[in-house]
């Protein structure tokens, strides 16, 4: 009777330290049970970056203001990068005034300044450079008269008498700017341009100047630029 009573406690000790087995292991995650639910990361939109810049084109307008009456008020931009961190900056002004009666005043400077991005982040670039302006104007004494409009002729250091001799100038312009991307196909950007040097020749007299505080030449920029694909 003694051994049947033994043999009884074993068999149940053994049942229950097997169903206690079975039990923890249903706790665990065995190889077939489901993956737990990880919830997707949320999407956060992509901030007005610039991105790679490498090989965009844009075209646009824009303004200056100086401190010369002589100072262009608008220009035709376009702007190439040539890397991420390069970029070129042709910049082109054209005025025609005329008179009943009197020659035509025109003037024509194109200019390029090559850039360099020493600063960047998500959406705004800091740009500095230099580069090489023409200027070619006949501008005579008709369109200084006090009943005329202001002097709307390209920058040009200060000649002594008007004259009816076209107007032939060289500047070395440079250049620091701010541009902000709106997004990679929009951009609004302000900028300093000043001429280092300036040498302008119209009929026997010519004048140079050189400095980077040529008050004659100094530009504040704005401009907008769209970009292509």
């Amino acid at each position: 009777m003694n051994k049947f009573h033994g043999k009884l406690v074993a068999g149940l000790a053994a049942v229950a330290f097997f169903g206690a087995l079975g039990s923890a292991q249903a706790q665990e995650p065995g190889a077939g049970a489901a993956p737990a639910y990880v919830p997707a990361p949320a999407l956060v939109p992509a901030p007005a970056a610039s991105d790679n810049m490498s090989g965009q084109l844009g075209f646009g307008v824009g303004l200056s203001a100086g401190t010369s009456l002589a100072v262009p008020g608008a220009a035709l931009i376009t702007k190439y990068w040539l890397s991420d961190s390069m970029a070129i900056l042709p910049q082109l002004q054209l005025k025609m005034y005329k008179t009943k009666g009197q020659d035509t005043n025109w003037a024509i400077a194109p200019s390029a300044i090559i850039l360099y991005c020493p600063w960047k982040n998500a959406s705004t670039r800091l740009s500095v450079g230099g580069g090489l302006g023409l200027a070619f104007e006949k501008w005579g004494p008709a369109a200084a008269t006090p009943a005329s409009p202001p002097d709307l002729s390209v920058q040009r250091p200060q000649m002594p008498t008007p004259a009816p001799d076209t107007y032939i100038g060289i500047t070395l312009p440079i250049y620091v700017g701010l541009e902000h991307f709106f997004a990679k196909w929009f951009s609004m950007g302000i900028a300093l341009q000043n001429n280092f040097l300036e040498y302008g020749k119209q009929g026997t007299p010519w004048v140079m100047a050189l400095g980077i505080d040529n008050a004659n030449s100094f530009q504040a920029l704005g401009y907008l630029l769209f970009y292509t694909d």
